[in-house]
């Protein structure tokens, strides 16, 4: 009975405040009040997921041996997805676009705009500083790998490493780093406008969501669907815990790399996939189910980390 009381607690006081959000978006797109989401989306692109890669990193306090367990972390947990991912759309003879869009549902996960408030709720700001981190490397791999992905499925090597090259994410994360390992600062003016701009790029995220999953349509559903967010919300986070493990992290650190690892498929993939004509209805319909799939596994995920309201 404590565990079930644990359970609801931490899926209404977690994860029902960050779907309210998105579910405001998700009504005004149904109600056809907002019909075009690329500006929005855009924007996100290339100007609010730059400023809070930047100001993640410039102003992180976290000892170097758990930054860089984070970001080996999130790496190594691209690359084992990746590869069995990339066999079974072989295995299963997906054409090449629908292969990048199979890649993009499962390599990319919601670090952001759902991973940063959940470890919020959940662990405070420890939490959302090792959750920030995670966020950023998994944004800079979102906005080279996935770019890369999503431009390969109809462009050749050349055109899609020109489309890598484009995304903003990347160089603000390394200018953050740069700035946090050199001690240096941006005047205050500049400051405060990054800071502005850091706080609005959440709720932004979160809008985008609602948006985009107001898009999905259940007659779009298959098989290959399915089988995406089967990966993203069962194999996932088997994965995440066994690599935790591997790399004996331990913690906060721990908890807060396998939940993102957990979290489901990117919006950030959706809008990337939508930018590059790259099937954003196929991830647009894994980020739909495996968002709603994750309301149960985040939480269940969460109470055998150890989890306990306070």
């Amino acid at each position: 009975m404590a565990a079930l009381d644990t359970f609801f607690t931490a899926l209404f006081t977690i994860v029902v405040p960050i779907l309210l959000l998105a579910a405001v978006a998700f009504g005004l797109g149904k109600a056809g009040i907002v019909t075009d989401q690329r500006p929005l989306a855009r924007l996100s692109l290339y100007f609010f997921s730059p400023a809070l890669a930047f100001q993640s990193l410039a102003k992180s306090t976290v000892n170097a041996s758990d930054f860089f367990s984070i970001i080996l972390f999130v790496i190594l947990m691209t690359v084992l997805l990746g590869v069995p991912s990339f066999l079974l759309a072989r295995l299963f003879k997906f054409d090449r676009t629908l292969t990048s869009a199979f890649l993009l549902s499962i390599l990319f996960v919601n670090a952001g705009n759902y991973g940063i408030p959940f470890n919020q709720f959940a662990f405070g700001s420890d939490g959302v500083a090792r959750a920030a981190i995670y966020f950023t490397t998994n944004s800079m791999l979102a906005n080279t790998v996935a770019v890369y992905i999503a431009s390969a499925g109809h462009t050749d090597l050349r055109a899609s490493l020109r489309a890598v090259v484009k995304m903003p994410v990347a160089y603000a994360a390394l200018l953050g780093l740069t700035f946090n390992m050199l001690h240096w600062s941006l005047p205050e003016p500049l400051t405060r406008a990054l800071d502005l701009a850091a706080t609005a790029a959440l709720p932004v995220m979160l809008a985008n969501l609602g948006l985009e999953l107001a898009r999905a349509r259940v007659r779009d559903y298959d098989w290959r669907v399915f089988i995406a967010a089967g990966i993203k919300l069962l194999v996932a986070p088997l994965i995440a815990l066994a690599l935790a493990a591997l790399m004996n992290m331990e913690g906060l650190t721990r908890s807060v790399s396998v939940i993102e690892a957990s979290m489901p498929t990117a919006v950030m993939a959706s809008l990337i996939a939508t930018e590059f004509q790259a099937r954003s209805d196929f991830v647009t319909n894994v980020v739909f189910i495996s968002t709603l799939g994750s309301t149960i596994t985040l939480t269940l995920l969460l109470l055998f980390l150890g989890y306990a309201p306070t």
